[in-house]
């Protein structure tokens, strides 16, 4: 009924933002499969979204994230349009066959995501769109987890930057993100990205790190034979692995304003469907995969203990005074040494997430005065502190309020909103007049405090940006 109005009534051309999304049931799939057609109701959707386009002479925002693949006859009616200037587009996960094509040059765009890249699937190509988006300045690829956990290396960089190399053109990106990469790194991917204008990058369940399964050390071991010859300057790094390979990386480059380590461990991707394929028998069968967790396993890990020493040196000395927002491993437990250090050489810091080691978590109240601009404070989870466990019960009495509020109401915690304590978050927001004084007569004040949901902080980066997601 939407599409319909859009396509009969004059209200398309109003449209600035437009976006497909959810399951689209498809009839008939092992038929049109054994002839090589496209079931008649895809098609029909595909027309309907291409006469829909066409009539959004402002549109700037394109989003396809059904169960069924885009066709040419949509992509075709994207190149069309010297407005747009987003787009999003996600692959199924499921196997049948569909039309491929080279995906037509969008000239005004400026930010393209695709995720579930499946190139045995449909191998799409996109070399010709990255070539000719003169515009583009985020850059977000998710490929399909099916490649990493089945050690499949299907994917091949040159597929997609092919020509953006051999026409010697830089992409002037801003921002770009990989997500489930399992590729070798012959050596050409320097030449692709100006660092001069790269300023985010999210690298996420790729490249391999400290912790995987020795499977996959192979392909990634090629992502570190190969130096930079111009390093970026990034202000902002994200990701989910860490090793010695990225310890190297933060100590070459200064100025880093936001880093974030995700501590989530998962799959990157739907699971309810990505592992799946499509039999003949229209069933869904379970890809063979083992699953390739994205953190080390254990706290204890040696190599994890001794990395996170080298990343919280590396990031005082190259990165303290221009660090607003940090969120370091779960893992890595921080000693009131180290907290006491991180404290001094980032001064600037506004939002912190953290694991702590110290028995009694009083020293916090210690070190927050020493962090004028802190906003958000995450300590991370610690199921084998006894003291962090003791400190959680404690929360969720009447009684933690009242102390809590009380010396949150001083004016060094003035800037201070958010605190999560493992998986419960606390805002504090006004301040009320109590009815008794303090000890020299004076009024007394206390910080009104609310129990939030975790839907509560998803704005807020150290809580957002802790997900597999790109």
């Amino acid at each position: 009924m939407g599409l319909n109005g859009l396509v009969t009534r004059n209200v398309a051309g109003y449209v600035r933002e437009f976006g497909v999304w959810g399951e689209f049931k498809e009839y008939d799939l092992e038929e049109c499969a054994k002839v090589g057609r496209v079931p008649d109701g895809s098609m029909m959707l595909n027309c309907l979204v291409r006469a829909a386009v066409e009539k959004m002479a402002i549109l700037q925002s394109f989003s396809w994230e059904l169960n069924t693949k885009m066709l040419p006859t949509v992509w075709q009616g994207l190149g069309q349009k010297q407005t747009l200037t987003s787009l999003t587009v996600k692959f199924p996960a499921v196997r049948f066959p569909r039309p491929t094509l080279l995906v037509p040059a969008i000239p005004s765009l400026q930010s393209l995501k695709i995720t579930d890249i499946d190139p045995l699937c449909y191998p799409d190509d996109i070399s010709l769109l990255l070539l000719e988006s003169k515009k583009l300045q985020d850059l977000k690829l998710h490929w399909s987890p099916r490649m990493r956990n089945a050690r499949e290396p299907s994917v091949s960089l040159n597929a997609y930057f092919g020509r953006v190399t051999a026409r010697d053109h830089t992409l002037s990106l801003r921002s770009i993100a990989f997500a489930n990469l399992y590729a070798t790194n012959n050596g050409g991917f320097d030449a692709v990205l100006d660092p001069k204008t790269l300023k985010e990058i999210t690298i996420i369940n790729s490249m391999g790190g400290a912790g995987d399964s020795g499977d996959t050390v192979f392909i990634d071991l090629s992502w570190s034979m190969h130096s930079h010859k111009h390093m970026p300057d990034p202000k902002m790094i994200r990701g989910d692995k860490i090793s010695r390979m990225h310890c190297e990386f933060l100590g070459r480059i200064t100025g880093l304003e936001r880093y974030y380590l995700i501590g989530a461990i998962q799959l990157c991707g739907k699971q309810s469907n990505d592992n799946h394929v499509r039999t003949r028998s229209g069933t869904a069968t379970p890809y063979p995969s083992t699953p390739v967790p994205s953190t080390p396993s254990t706290p204890s890990d040696p190599t994890a203990i001794s990395l996170g020493k080298e990343y919280l040196d590396l990031l005082c000395k190259n990165h303290g005074s221009t660090l607003r927002h940090l969120l370091l491993k779960p893992q890595w437990r921080l000693s009131s040494e180290d907290m006491a250090r991180l404290v001094r050489c980032c001064p600037n810091l506004e939002q912190l997430g953290i694991g702590v080691e110290v028995d009694d978590l009083e020293i916090l109240y210690l070190l927050i005065p020493f962090l004028p601009k802190l906003s958000a404070l995450r300590i991370l989870d610690n199921p084998h502190n006894s003291a962090f466990i003791k400190a959680l019960e404690q929360c969720c009495h009447a009684s933690f309020d009242d102390k809590i509020g009380l010396e949150m109401s001083k004016p060094e915690y003035k800037q201070l909103r958010w605190l999560g304590m493992g998986g419960l978050v606390f805002e504090f927001k006004g301040y009320t007049l109590l009815e008794e004084l303090d000890k020299n007569g004076e009024k007394l004040f206390s910080r009104d405090i609310r129990k939030a949901a975790m839907e509560d902080v998803q704005h807020i980066e150290i809580w957002r940006m802790d997900s597999m997601e790109i």
